[in-house]
């Protein structure tokens, strides 16, 4: 089981953009399971990129709360499979990042 998780650069540079953007009101672990989700909705998938772990990080009880194992388990239905911890931590990463970049995450938090 995976405690710790270091992020992409990139999505570090994003979470910051975001987090100055919609004026601090979200925390980074807030912003990342939004982004984590939009990527899901969308249909992104992971196709075994090499990911950058080179970013901030997180500890995972802080980056998915107590609904850790649940994301764990939907991540597994998306991808139809038991995802091992290496694959969960690139599965994570990647969308992060997707949902980080897509036009419209900012909109999620404008009602």
């Amino acid at each position: 089981m995976i405690t710790r998780l270091k992020i992409s650069s990139s999505a570090t540079g994003l979470v910051s953009n975001h987090y100055t953007a919609l004026g601090r009101k979200f925390t980074p672990n807030i912003l990342l399971r939004n982004a984590l989700m939009l990527s899901m909705s969308n249909g992104d998938k992971y196709n075994n990129e090499t990911m950058n772990y080179n970013g901030s990080e997180f500890q995972m009880s802080t980056l998915l709360g107590s609904d850790s194992e649940i994301y764990k388990l939907l991540l597994d239905e998306f991808y139809k499979k038991k995802l091992d911890d290496e694959e969960f931590r690139s599965v994570l990463i990647f969308h992060f990042e997707q949902g980080l970049k897509n036009k419209e995450f900012k909109s999620l938090f404008s009602h």
